[in-house]
């Protein structure tokens, strides 16, 4: 039988001193420059190294999903801080988008493209609403379709009473 109490005390972990962990540590790179040419370095030496960044972005990684992962593992391994993860990033970015260009490797940049969440969320609810208040949705429509020809008879006359003022400008000139 297990002993139940085998197992630390509640917030040990916050009053050790020792450092388990590798970001406790100073980091291997001071500065995020010097981690973005030890990066480059290894990718243009180490073949399995670059074959694994260009294999990622082929099967249809992202960019910015490869950087990512490079930028938190770094952290992770006590290489650099997170700031400098953050600062290393962009370089880091156009040295692998210039690698995959010279291998001919189709590269997607971003995860996602943004979206209108206002217009997809306007969207939604009109099409709740015309599932669930069909009549309510058909008042809505037929009210749109009069506002939208109303605004277009306004502009038509906006534009005429313009041409008439410039027209009545000119000849008084």
């Amino acid at each position: 039988m297990p002993d139940p109490f085998a197992r630390p005390l509640p917030m040990q972990s916050l009053a050790t001193e020792e450092d388990n962990w590798a970001w406790n540590k100073p980091p291997e790179y001071a500065d995020y420059q010097d981690f973005v040419e030890s990066l480059k370095d290894k990718l243009t030496s180490d073949e399995v190294a670059k074959e694994e960044i260009l294999d990622m972005l082929f099967i249809g990684a992202t960019l910015e999903d490869v950087v990512n992962t490079i930028a938190t593992l770094a952290f992770s391994e006590g290489k650099i801080t997170p700031d400098a993860a953050e600062l290393a990033k962009f370089p880091l970015a156009v040295f692998i988008l210039d690698l995959a260009m010279k291998e001919d490797v189709a590269v997607k940049i971003f995860s996602q493209t943004p979206q209108d969440t206002e217009a997809q969320d306007m969207n939604n609810k009109l099409m709740l609403m015309n599932d669930l208040n069909p009549e309510g949705f058909e008042d809505i429509k037929s009210n749109l379709k009069e506002k939208v020809s109303k605004d277009k008879l306004d502009s038509e006359e906006s534009k005429e009473s313009f041409l008439k003022m410039e027209n009545e400008n000119a000849s008084t000139v």
